[in-house]
């Protein structure tokens, strides 16, 4: 592995791998490398899992936590990124475990998030955000692959070690997840047109 493709700076210094190993020995200067290097992709990540902005910065600062928490497990013989996909991965998971075990949370949340981005589809006319939408009424593990294989263009492989599955199933997830994308989006959209052209007809 190229020292690029796992992380290095401009200056050709440092990979991500030779940090973490660092991190395990108690650098906490190197974490605080990877940190900067990577807490924008793992903030994406969890905004997309969870649809929430403060949630998200929270479970970012928990997935860092994590990585001092457990470095010692960190071999080295994978790619950084995979394990640190993995680790957020497990993060995200756990807090909405925590919600489905708080009195149906985690429905009141999921259609009051489905109700919003509805709203914003109608209110900013775009594809974009009846993507949006669409993408929260997912099931977790239909989105979660999505999200690695389509916003942070994780190879198969790659998104096997994190969600700890065969590359097999992967795959069959990923094209079961795009089938019922588009079913949502198409719902979506006519209801968009449906809610318009009421709109135009009452005024």
């Amino acid at each position: 592995m190229s020292a690029r493709r796992d992380g290095a700076d401009d200056g050709g210094r440092e990979t991500d791998s030779e940090l973490m190993l660092q991190v395990r020995g108690g650098d906490l200067r190197a974490l605080g490398l990877l940190f900067i290097r990577h807490q924008a992709k793992v903030h994406a990540w969890c905004f997309r899992l969870t649809n929430e902005k403060h949630t998200a910065d929270d479970l970012v600062q928990d997935t860092f936590l994590r990585i001092l928490r457990y470095r010692h497990a960190f071999s080295g013989d994978a790619a950084f990124s995979t394990w640190l996909y993995r680790i957020a991965r497990n993060v995200c998971l756990d807090h909405l475990a925590i919600l489905r075990r708080r009195s149906d949370v985690q429905e009141q949340l999921h259609g009051r998030a489905a109700a919003e981005n509805d709203q914003a589809a109608v209110q900013e006319d775009g594809r974009l955000a009846i993507l949006d939408a669409a993408l929260m009424r997912l099931p977790i593990e239909k989105r979660e692959v999505l999200v690695l294989s389509r916003y942070h263009d994780l190879r198969y492989e790659d998104i096997a070690q994190v969600c700890n599955c065969s590359v097999g199933a992967v795959k069959v997830r990923v094209h079961r997840a795009i089938r019922h994308l588009r079913k949502l989006y198409n719902e979506l959209e006519c209801q968009d047109h449906e809610m318009r052209a009421s709109e135009r007809t009452d005024s």
